[in-house]
């Protein structure tokens, strides 16, 4: 009776320790200000085109006129992003792109990338 209980206790450790992680992986979204979207335009300097969401930092010009670094650090997951028709090479460094960001409540120098607009018209939103 006994090994059969410790045998069950194991188990529910093991399968804790297997679980937690993923738990912890997934994130609310409630620490963003969706109520706010902040247009910006220019030139991108980096992207992480990845699941589960992507990253991208802008090189925009401040009002004024300085360049600053618009850190999107999160966006739509990049295999929605595919689907919807968006290529990774039209978000490569260097490319210019418009974008709408909602900030980060507790940090307004951080954004979601809500909206990627390309030159050619083409607009894909999270």
């Amino acid at each position: 009776m006994r090994v059969q209980s410790i045998s069950a206790v194991f188990a529910a450790l093991l399968v804790t320790m297997t679980v937690a992680p993923a738990a912890e992986a997934h994130h609310s979204f409630a620490v963003f200000d969706f109520k706010t979207e902040v247009p910006f335009e220019g030139i991108v300097e980096s992207v992480k085109f990845r699941n589960p969401h992507i990253a991208l930092t802008l090189k925009v010009k401040g009002a004024d006129g300085k360049e600053q670094i618009v850190e999107f650090i999160e966006g739509a997951p990049a295999n929605m992003l595919v689907r919807g028709g968006l290529r990774p090479e039209e978000i490569a460094p260097g490319k210019h792109i418009n974008a709408i960001g909602s900030p980060l409540i507790e940090d307004h120098t951080k954004y979601f990338l809500r909206v990627i607009k390309l030159d050619d018209g083409q607009e894909f939103r999270n």
